[in-house]
C-alpha cells in the first residue's frame, strides 16, 4: 500500500546550511549520505513524497543523481526560493512541480504565512515546528527524515511570538516584519 510523506529544505550539496542551521554533519558528503539513508529508511518504492522546496544547491546537473537514490514512486516538488525553474526541476527528475498545491484540505507551499487554512510549509529550517494549523515539514525539525501527516500532527505547539535578541521587540512568527527580514533584525547590523 502506497503512503504519502512530506519534507522540505533538504539543501543537498549546500555546505553553509550545516553551519547556518547547526546540522550535525561534518561535511556535505556526510549530510547528503545521511539524508538519503534516512529518507530511504521510511519511504518505500511505491510511496509519494511532497518536497516543499529548497531541494538542492550547486549544479542542477548533479540533482538527478540525488533523486535517483531516493525511494518513492512519485516525487512532487513545491518550489522553494532556492529551487530552479519548474522546467529545470522536472528535467532533474521530479514528477511534478508546483508553486503551491492543495492536498486533502492542506495548503502546501514553501513559505509559512498567517492563514485560516491548514498549511504545510518549509523555509524556516530549525526555527519552529508548529503554530496552530501551520506545520513546518523541514528536515531540520524532523530528524532529517520525511514524515507522514499523522506524524506531523503530533508536533507540539510552538510559541506564536518571539523576542528579538537584538532589539527586544516582540514579533509574531507568521507576520512579515520589514525591520526583521528573514528573522534578521536591522538593529543587528548596527551593533
Amino acid at each position: 500500500m502506497s503512503r504519502t510523506f512530506f519534507t522540505a529544505d533538504t539543501h543537498f550539496n549546500h555546505a553553509n546550511v550545516i553551519k547556518y542551521c547547526a546540522r550535525p554533519f561534518a561535511s556535505i558528503d556526510e549530510m547528503n549520505r545521511e539524508m538519503i539513508a534516512r529518507w530511504n529508511a521510511v519511504v518505500g518504492p511505491e510511496d509519494t513524497v511532497y518536497h516543499l522546496g529548497d531541494f538542492a544547491m550547486g549544479q542542477p546537473s548533479e540533482w538527478p543523481s540525488f533523486l535517483r537514490q531516493l525511494n518513492g514512486a512519485r516525487k512532487i516538488l513545491i518550489r522553494g526560493n532556492h529551487d530552479r525553474s519548474a522546467r529545470q526541476m522536472l528535467e532533474g527528475g521530479f514528477n511534478e512541480v508546483h508553486e503551491k498545491l492543495v492536498w486533502q484540505g492542506w495548503l502546501l507551499q514553501h513559505h509559512p504565512i498567517a492563514t485560516n487554512k491548514k498549511l504545510l510549509c518549509g523555509h524556516i529550517h530549525e526555527k519552529w515546528r508548529r503554530i496552530g494549523d501551520v506545520i513546518n515539514v523541514g528536515v531540520d525539525v524532523w530528524g532529517f527524515t520525511p514524515r507522514r501527516i499523522d506524524e506531523l500532527l503530533t508536533a507540539a505547539q510552538d510559541a506564536p511570538e518571539f523576542k528579538c535578541r537584538y532589539c527586544g521587540a516582540t514579533l509574531k512568527r507568521l507576520q512579515r516584519h520589514p525591520s526583521h527580514r528573514d528573522g534578521q533584525c536591522a538593529a543587528a547590523g548596527e551593533s
